[in-house]
C-alpha cells in the first residue's frame, strides 16, 4: 500500500472518535507541508533557469573595400569566446546576420582553469543599407552583427568584451578616415513558428546578438570637388552667355547647350556609384538646381534678345549683365544652402 493509501486508512480509524480527528488532521498537514518542501528544489531550479553567459569579442584588422552601390563591405577579423561548461560551443555555432562568412580559420581553443576558450580569423561581405542623404560628405557604421544559430537566448546570454575588443591602426579605406569603435549585444525576437505546426502560429523565438560598429568618414573634401567640378563648370559655362552681346543669341545657346551636357555627365558619373533611390540625396539637389539654374539662363538669354530686337540695345545689355551678376549671388547661396543645410530641402 502507497504512503497516501495507508495516511487514508490512519485518517479513517483515527477518526472514529470526534476527539481523535484534531490531532490526525494537524499530521496530515505536517505530511502535505514536507511532500510540498520535497518537491520545491526541484520547481525553484526549473523557474530560476538562467542562460549561460558567453564573453563575446572582435578584434577588426581590416577592411578591404567599401561598395556604396552594391550596399556591402568587406571585413576582417579576428572573434574569440569565453564560456564555462561543456554543453555548448558557441564558436561553432555562430553566424553573421547581415552578411555571409567567405572563410572561417579557427585559431585557438583551450581552456584557462574552468573557462573555455576559442577564437578564429574570418573573412566576410557584409550587406548596409548605407544612409547617401549627405553624399558624397557622408558618414556610416559599419557594423558586424554576429548570432547564434542553435542556441537561444533562454539557453545562452552574449556579454561584450569591450576591455579587449578594438581594431587595428592600420585600416586604410582610400577616401575615408576611421572613427571610433563600439560594441554591445541585443535579443532579436523573430516572430514565426518556421514552418514547424507542431507549435502555434504565434510562436515566438528569441536569439542573442552581439554587434561591432566602428564610424567611417569621409576624410575632407577631396571627392566633393572632384565629383561636382564638373558640375560647377557648367554653371559657369551658362553664366557666360551674359557676357555675350544680346543679339548674339547662336554663341550665348552654344554656352548654355555645353552646359547642359557638362551637367549630364556629372549626373551618369552619380547614377554608376549610387544604387537606386527614390529619394533625392544631396548630389541628386546639387544637379537639380544646377540644371534649374542653367534653364532659367536659356529663358534670359531670349528675353534679352526679344529686348535687343525690339529696339532696346542698350537696356538689354545692361539686364544681361544684371542677369550675370544676380544669377551668380543665387546660385552660391542655394548650393550653400544644399550643402550645408541639416535636413534635405529640395
Amino acid at each position: 500500500m502507497s504512503l497516501f493509501g495507508k495516511f487514508a486508512v490512519r485518517l479513517k480509524s483515527s477518526c472514529s472518535g470526534r476527539s481523535g480527528c484534531a490531532p490526525v488532521i494537524r499530521a496530515g498537514f505536517c505530511w502535505l507541508a514536507v511532500l510540498l518542501l520535497l518537491a520545491l528544489p526541484g520547481l525553484t531550479c526549473a523557474a530560476v533557469q538562467t542562460p549561460k553567459t558567453v564573453d563575446v569579442g572582435i578584434y577588426l584588422s581590416n577592411i578591404p573595400s567599401v561598395n556604396l552601390k552594391e550596399k556591402k563591405f568587406q571585413a576582417s577579423f579576428y572573434i574569440w569566446f569565453r564560456w564555462t561548461g561543456n554543453e555548448i560551443n558557441p564558436m561553432e555555432n555562430f553566424g553573421i546576420v547581415n552578411g555571409h562568412i567567405d572563410s572561417k580559420e579557427a585559431l585557438n581553443q583551450k581552456k584557462i582553469g574552468n573557462i573555455n576558450y576559442a577564437s578564429c580569423k574570418v573573412e566576410a561581405t557584409i550587406y548596409r543599407n548605407f544612409d547617401l542623404s549627405r553624399y558624397p560628405l557622408d558618414h556610416h557604421a559599419l557594423k558586424i552583427q554576429i548570432e547564434d544559430n542553435q542556441y537561444s537566448s533562454a539557453d545562452i546570454a552574449y556579454r561584450p568584451d569591450r576591455e579587449n575588443a578594438g581594431l587595428s591602426q592600420k585600416i586604410n579605406v582610400p577616401g575615408w578616415v576611421i572613427g571610433k569603435f563600439d560594441s554591445y549585444v541585443s535579443s532579436t525576437a523573430y516572430p514565426t513558428n518556421y514552418g514547424d505546426i507542431s507549435l502555434s502560429k504565434n510562436a515566438e523565438s528569441s536569439f542573442p546578438r552581439y554587434t561591432f560598429s566602428v564610424d567611417l568618414k569621409r576624410g575632407g573634401y577631396g571627392s566633393f570637388i572632384k565629383l561636382f567640378s564638373m558640375l560647377f563648370l557648367a554653371a559657369a559655362l551658362s553664366l557666360c552667355a551674359f557676357r555675350i552681346r544680346s543679339d548674339h543669341i547662336d554663341a550665348r545657346f552654344a554656352l548654355v547647350v555645353s552646359g547642359v551636357f557638362l551637367a549630364a555627365l556629372t549626373q551618369s558619373t552619380l547614377a554608376s556609384s549610387l544604387p537606386e533611390n527614390d529619394s533625392f540625396c544631396m548630389a541628386d539637389q546639387l544637379y537639380n538646381v544646377t540644371m534649374g539654374f542653367i534653364l532659367l539662363v536659356f529663358i534670359a538669354c531670349i528675353h534679352t534678345f526679344n529686348m535687343y530686337v525690339g529696339g532696346a540695345k542698350e537696356k538689354a545689355n545692361r539686364l544681361s549683365r544684371l542677369h550675370g551678376i544676380v544669377f551668380l549671388v543665387c546660385y552660391v547661396v542655394v548650393n550653400l544652402i544644399v550643402v550645408y543645410a541639416p535636413q534635405q530641402i529640395l
